[in-house]
């Protein structure tokens, strides 16, 4: 049963899942939007609605405060399956949303636009678009990305409002989109900073690699970046957090250019526990060759460890913001012995408080704009 007596709110449309897979770190960010929501609207309460999907049949709901996230498929890419499921669960719950919020400018727009057919309604949509889709780089990756591309032109230019996470970001959408810059909202994604910083004076020889194992993360140049840097030093070690589908080929890969025993593996962990392992890491390496905004770099300068990585917009972004030396971009054209000198650079750099008490007053705020982003959609919003 729904927690609140109304009724009327803000409806989070997730097909694939993410949010219920996505564990406690992605749903506490979710109840933190709900209490931004319940604030901003005040009197006039909105609560938070999120219709997700999971393979866990345990994973049935999330009820906190404000916020309800509700299992009701199986994960899907068929938005007309999944839109029907979500009309059937307003119906029996009775339900009205105020907003459509689609997580995604493929499944989860056409889910939300399928579904206002269904309930005979006119209600806004606001698109959330996290990566840069708007890249070259990015639709090079995939065929699936190439498709998802001209899905997106069509659901970007007919959403109310959206919601990007850089500066780059908006500006590349607006321009390879043909969007107007004033339907854009620039609202990263909140991290959670209650951890410690690393205050080594001497920052262990160690190689960061956090976030999922996939090819399009670059896993094979990673593995290129390590081959080449044993060639004149093997005394490094690397430190592996993550999983993917490609997680046992690149693991092995790796274990092919140096021993075992300079691998840790941590496998899939929550942002809480990854918190302990930062003062284990000298560097953090990304070679992904498309970041819009890159959450696990930001965390690693929060924590005190400079960032290594391939040139991309959210890489931009944050070399802009980011005190100088403590981010240096990765390029592997160079030879082995530039390479190992910038690493040494970074293991040597100290990362200071200058861009952590920046960021805290940032991201302190972006909940409550993004719930502002929200209330404005629907105020805007013309039949």
């Amino acid at each position: 049963m729904y927690p609140l007596k109304d009724r009327n709110l803000v409806l989070l449309l997730d097909p694939r899942g993410v949010i219920l897979n996505g564990g406690t770190d992605v749903i506490e960010r979710h109840f933190l939007y709900s209490q931004s929501l319940k604030k901003i609207s005040m009197p006039n309460y909105l609560s938070f609605l999120v219709l997700s999907a999971s393979n866990e049949s345990e994973m049935n709901t999330y009820s906190k405060g404000g916020l309800l996230i509700s299992n009701i498929s199986k994960p899907t890419f068929n938005s007309f399956v999944f839109a029907i499921k979500a009309f059937r669960y307003l119906k029996l719950q009775k339900i009205h949303p105020r907003l459509l919020i689609a997580g995604d400018p493929w499944e989860s727009y056409w889910s939300a636009y399928i579904l206002n057919k269904l309930l005979g309604l006119a209600l806004p949509i606001q698109v959330q678009v996290h990566g840069d889709i708007s890249d070259l780089n990015w639709r090079k990756l995939s065929y699936k990305n190439r498709v998802r591309f001209f899905l997106a032109k069509k659901s970007l230019r007919n959403a109310d409002s959206i919601r990007c996470v850089s500066r780059m970001q908006k500006f590349s959408l607006s321009k390879v989109f043909a969007l107007k810059g004033n339907c854009i909202s620039v609202i990263p994604v909140p991290i959670l900073t209650n951890f410690s910083v690393s205050s080594l004076l001497r920052r262990p020889r160690t190689i960061g690699f956090i976030g999922r194992i996939h090819e399009d993360r670059g896993i094979w140049n990673f593995v290129k970046l390590v081959k080449n840097l044993n060639k004149l030093d093997t005394a490094f070690k690397l430190l592996i957090a993550g999983d993917g589908p490609a997680r046992d080929k690149f693991i092995h890969q790796l274990e092919k250019v140096i021993p075992k025993n300079r691998i840790k593996y941590l496998g899939q962990i929550s942002q809480g526990k990854l918190q302990s392992f930062w003062k284990s890491i000298g560097v953090l390496v990304s070679m992904a060759p498309v970041e819009s905004y890159g959450r696990v770099l930001r965390e690693s300068l929060l924590a005190g460890v400079p960032v290594w990585a391939t040139a991309s917009s959210g890489v931009v972004d944050l070399l802009d913001s980011a005190e100088p030396g403590t981010v240096k971009v990765l390029d592997l054209e160079k030879n082995e012995s530039d390479l190992h000198k910038d690493f040494e650079s970074l293991l040597r750099v100290k990362v200071g408080p200058k861009f952590r008490d920046k960021f805290m007053k940032e991201n302190n705020s972006y909940s409550d704009k993004l719930a502002k982003s929200w209330i404005d959609t629907i105020e805007n919003f013309k039949k």
